[in-house]
């Protein structure tokens, strides 16, 4: 008959310390030589704007409202756009948006993270726009545009340049 082997206090805590330990090292050992690639940015172009709508399609139905537009001005489609204000409401446009194209989206389609409330229209100020789409690579960009307060007497906004 053998022995029964058993392992003591000592052992164990050495063990539990090298499983501990050795991922870890692994892990700060990759990311200490893994070279950083910088996040593609998004040349995109902002604008609030303000544009027509028909909900129930009857032409007497139609009302002005404002909207975000966003402009692509690259050769390049863009796929898969999210929008976001404020960094609390956003808004998808699964198809994207042509190469040289615009798309312009109201204020009122935009809802919270969780879905649960529309942005309110007319009581809260957007101080910055997000936008995010797969560009041509497949990676995701990032534009952001941070919007001054709109002046009383100037009517066409103008184009607004990420950062």
């Amino acid at each position: 008959m053998h022995p029964r082997r058993t392992i003591r206090s000592k052992q164990l805590t050495l063990l539990m310390i090298a499983l501990v330990a050795g991922p870890v090292g692994c892990g700060l050992i990759l990311s200490y030589f893994t070279r950083r690639s910088p996040e593609p940015t998004l040349p995109a172009l902002v604008k609030l704007d303000t544009m027509w709508i028909t909900p129930s399609g009857d032409k007497q139905d139609r009302r002005l409202v404002p909207c975000v537009s966003v402009q692509n001005p690259t050769a390049n489609p863009w796929k898969n756009l999210s929008i976001g204000l404020n960094e609390q409401f956003y808004c998808q446009e699964p198809k994207g948006i042509a190469a040289g194209q615009s798309i312009s989206l109201p204020l009122e389609v935009f809802v919270a993270r969780n879905g649960s409330v529309r942005f309110p229209v007319g009581n809260r100020e957007i101080r910055l726009v997000t936008v995010f789409a797969q560009i041509a690579s497949g990676a995701r960009a990032v534009s952001e545009h941070k919007l001054n307060p709109p002046k009383p007497n100037k009517s066409d906004q103008e184009w607004i340049p990420g950062e």
